[in-house]
């Protein structure tokens, strides 16, 4: 395989990462407002506040070398 396609899997991949770590951050808190009473519209908030922790976690993660931490709540 050429570097180019190569280089083109990789882009690819990366940019496929970002909505599934939001997919799957997403899970747990439409599960919590499916199987209990909580509102739709804390759904929101915990996603929210989720994304901002996988993505604090990464920035740290980086600025520390610690690869455990680069890879965030998603580990992908």
């Amino acid at each position: 395989m050429t570097k180019r396609k190569t280089n083109y899997k990789k882009a690819i991949w990366e940019a496929v990462k970002e909505p599934l770590r939001l997919l799957v951050i997403a899970i747990i808190p439409i599960a919590l407002s499916y199987f209990s009473e909580l509102d739709y519209t804390w759904t929101a908030i915990i996603v929210l506040v989720l994304r901002l922790a996988d993505k604090l976690m990464h920035e740290i993660g980086k600025a520390t070398k610690n690869k455990a931490l680069v890879r965030g709540i998603t580990q992908f």
